[in-house]
């Protein structure tokens, strides 16, 4: 539950780092975006390595659970940090003002298109996860 609720304060909070994120896009700041993307990264890097290192012991389909708690949180952390491309493609096409605009513009269309496939892991170790606390919580007589 707290590695949850800091991942939802990292994506949603009015202080968190994707909402600062947001604020230096809309400024054209890609500097400082970048350096958004990067703590946000580090802040999912401490999420999943403290998930990784929790004992599991004897406690029945606890293991599943912490795997596909870890699953879930790379893949969420992974498609925050793609970003970091759609960013500097950004800044090139902010930057540029010769002719090569349009092939700078249709990279960056490239990239929404690839960060589909990033969502679309995210909801499959959503679902993993999801199937995985409850088998935990039948093993363990939670339900």
């Amino acid at each position: 539950m707290e590695k949850e609720r800091i991942a939802f304060n990292i994506i949603t909070s009015k202080n968190g780092t994707e909402s600062q994120k947001l604020e230096y896009l809309v400024a054209d700041d890609y500097k400082n975006a970048l350096k958004a993307v990067d703590q946000q990264k580090k802040e999912f890097d401490q999420i999943i390595l403290s998930l990784d290192s929790l004992e599991t012991k004897d406690i029945k389909d606890a293991s599943l659970l912490k795997n596909a708690t870890v699953n879930y949180y790379t893949a969420l952390r992974d498609l925050h940090y793609f970003d970091r491309k759609e960013i500097l493609q950004r800044e090139l096409i902010y930057n540029n003002h010769s002719n090569d605009k349009k092939s700078q513009q249709d990279e960056l269309l490239n990239l929404y298109k690839q960060k589909k496939a990033y969502f679309n892991r995210v909801y499959k170790e959503e679902s993993l996860l999801s199937d995985a606390l409850q088998k935990f919580d039948i093993s363990n007589g939670l339900r």
